[in-house]
């Protein structure tokens, strides 16, 4: 018995379907791909250079060419620079190259240049970061432009997350989406690091200003008292603000704290060598351009694959690590033990057993320090694997955020 031939045509239907489905997914991938790496390219050098991609062997120039038109097409609807595919390429393009590279299409030399990919290239735009998050940029007390981003019902009880230093906000998106079904939630990014990078050599650089940010963000959205969510050395900015304005924080979270109590506290290698590199790059440009020849390429292989395309921002110009040294330099040096005792905040303090970021006795000491404090202590995690929003850290956060 043969197939009927409307069968044989349904078939077929379906496997072009299936096929078109698999395209559309593939696209979209590499567009968030491209969204993804979007701090990091708009401070390189334009265009920015992707290495080769090539599927199961080497790459042609058709192939190349329609790489970078596919790649440019994505660029167009993100808003972002352009690409240039070249098998020369910097430490930080590499880190771009490798993002990208797992979400090319296998056939992208036959999609770069179809009409049907524009809608699939808009519709994901539509659904990123920046479009389901509202920013602005909020003037500071020194003028000082801090671009913000905000999400869920105003009404709402707020949330306010300062996050690590320099980092960029797409880091936190998990938790924003999380806090955001309950809350209003904002976050922002460290001054003087993103947007403009126009010279300010007379904005301020200390942990004073950085909480003095806090309360401008808060101003801003009209937001009197809140819920502040300190990760990393942002959990030093939320303890000076909580003691310079004890009245607009209802309660304190202090995630992974990378704090600085004295010598008798002990600190990690890795918090040991990052004072010394944020020190020398803070001192001067000409230290920080000597700084960023010598060590970012070697920090680069140590960061973790998934997210180096984020976390390595600070460090991709020299500019940028100059005012990264001063900014989280600053905050590394700040010892907070003197405050501890005048913060009576109601205060959760999260930590894990094998921190080998922030050492986790930090966490102990201060929670042993604060006169309202819970210490919560995990098996395993870092500040890295805090933003994955995994559901034991969320749910933590939930209980004691509902319970202020």
């Amino acid at each position: 018995m043969f197939p009927d031939k409307a069968d044989t045509n349904h078939s077929a239907a379906a496997v072009q379907h299936s096929k078109e489905d698999v395209q559309a997914d593939a696209i979209a991938r590499l567009t968030r791909a491209v969204l993804s790496v979007r701090p990091l390219i708009d401070v390189l050098a334009h265009p920015v250079c992707v290495a080769p991609f090539p599927q199961g062997g080497e790459s042609s120039a058709d192939d190349e060419i329609a790489l970078e038109d596919l790649l440019n097409r994505i660029a167009g609807h993100c808003g972002a620079p352009e690409f240039a595919v070249l098998d020369d390429v910097t430490v930080f393009e590499r880190i771009v190259s490798n993002r990208l590279q797992d979400c090319v299409p296998a056939d992208f030399q036959q999609v770069s240049q179809s009409p049907e990919v524009n809608p699939i290239i808009q519709a994901t735009v539509s659904r990123s970061f920046e479009h389901r998050f509202h920013c602005t940029d909020v003037p500071s007390f020194d003028g000082v432009a801090l671009k913000t981003y905000a999400a869920g019902n105003p009404s709402r009880a707020a949330v306010i997350m300062i996050t690590a230093c320099g980092m960029p906000a797409k880091l936190a998106e998990a938790w924003m989406d999380f806090l955001a079904k309950d809350h209003f939630v904002i976050t922002w990014e460290t001054r003087g690091l993103f947007g403009k990078l126009a010279h300010v050599d007379s904005a301020s650089w200390d942990t004073g200003a950085q909480a003095k940010d806090l309360f401008a963000v808060m101003d801003h959205y009209g937001i009197k008292i809140g819920h502040v969510m300190g990760l990393c050395g942002g959990a030093i900015v939320a303890l000076i603000a909580a003691h310079n304005s004890p009245e607009r924080i209802s309660s304190l979270s202090l995630w992974y704290g990378d704090f600085e109590l004295g010598p008798a506290v002990p600190k990690t290698m890795y918090q040991q060598n990052l004072k010394d590199i944020m020190l020398m790059s803070g001192a001067g440009r000409t230290e920080a351009a000597s700084t960023h020849e010598l060590f970012c390429g070697a920090m680069i292989k140590n960061m973790r694959a998934d997210l180096a395309h984020l976390i390595i921002y600070p460090y991709a110009t020299p500019e940028l690590l100059f005012r990264y040294g001063k900014l989280n330099g600053s905050i590394m040096s700040s010892n907070v033990e003197p405050l501890l005792a005048g913060i009576s905040h109601r205060t959760l303090v999260v930590t894990s057993q094998d921190d080998s970021t922030a050492h986790p006795e930090g966490s102990r000491r201060v929670a042993s320090l604060l006169p309202n404090s819970t210490l919560h202590v995990e098996a395993h995690g870092d500040h890295l694997s805090f933003y994955e929003a995994t559901s034991g850290l969320t749910e933590v956060a939930a209980r004691f955020i509902t319970s202020s």
